[in-house]
């Protein structure tokens, strides 16, 4: 239970930080901007390249559109568990939750929650919102396929995703224990690998061999695939098929992760590194 308490106390104080501790509207708004613009962005140049190509598909249209939102839906809330250790070490905070034994993983669970929450609905806004730009300005249909079940089967593969996410993130964490540079940057290195193989943006296929194989396997990956299924209308199958390996991935990478971090952290209170300022 004071695992819990801990949990839901993190998640008030990262909700408050993930609006900038301002009002919630204008925090949401702002938060909104960013994946809205990264998803018509994307489907602009999609657009525009392949139309002067002559080989414009509303299909792979609505494969970039998924694509980029849920990515930076990814990208928001994977990299709080580092992000959350730098800051804190800079402004003096992480060390008042590290100081007690068992803190630190509860209040970064809830950091990681708190901002899948709130990033969650950023990118269901962005989705919307960029449908009806780019039906509206580019004048094409986008097969889309907006039910109750389709949005719960969405919703789930958000869920299911935490897992690995929250696997990479204790993994990036583990390094920012020790870290007095470069860990603001490192999540930014990582979400543009993740961007390549994740199939974000375009198939895994097109990358060589044996990278292609790798890519294929991630949990990311077949995150994106079931999302893809639940919003085009795939086969149920087939989507709790990608579900399925998502979330085994997932578990791998999150028992990883918590290893990484526990090895991390306790090695980090013998040496008595946090109190190292980030650079």
């Amino acid at each position: 239970m004071s695992f819990i308490r801990s949990v839901l106390a993190s998640v008030r104080v990262g909700w408050a930080r993930e609006f900038n501790w301002t009002n919630p509207l204008l925090g949401f708004s702002m938060r909104t901007v960013g994946p809205l613009a990264g998803v018509i962005a994307a489907s602009s140049v999609y657009y525009v390249g392949s139309t002067a190509a002559q080989r414009f598909s509303s299909a792979q249209l609505a494969f970039i559109l998924v694509g980029a939102a849920l990515y930076a839906h990814v990208a928001a809330y994977s990299w709080v568990a580092t992000l959350a250790i730098a800051e804190g070490k800079w402004t003096y905070v992480f060390p008042q939750v590290y100081i007690s034994p068992g803190s630190s993983l509860p209040y970064l669970t809830g950091r990681t929650i708190a901002s899948f929450i709130s990033s969650t609905l950023s990118v269901i806004v962005s989705l919307v919102l960029s449908f009806y730009v780019l039906s509206t300005i580019l004048q094409t249909s986008i097969p889309f396929v907006v039910t109750p079940l389709s949005v719960s089967l969405l919703f789930l593969a958000m869920v299911v995703n935490v897992v690995a996410a929250f696997g990479l993130g204790l993994l990036l964490a583990a390094y920012a224990l020790f870290a007095t540079k470069f860990e603001w940057a490192l999540p930014t290195y990582v979400a543009g690998l993740l961007m390549v193989f994740s199939e974000a943006l375009f198939p895994v296929w097109f990358l060589p061999h044996p990278v292609s194989d790798v890519a294929n396997v991630l949990p990311f990956t077949e995150f994106m695939r079931a999302s893809r299924l639940a919003v085009q209308g795939g086969d149920i199958v087939s989507y709790f098929t990608y579900l399925g390996l998502s979330l085994l991935g997932g578990l791998v990478l999150f028992g990883l992760g918590f290893l990484a971090f526990r090895y991390a952290e306790n090695r980090a209170r013998r040496n008595g590194v946090v109190d190292r300022k980030t650079a």
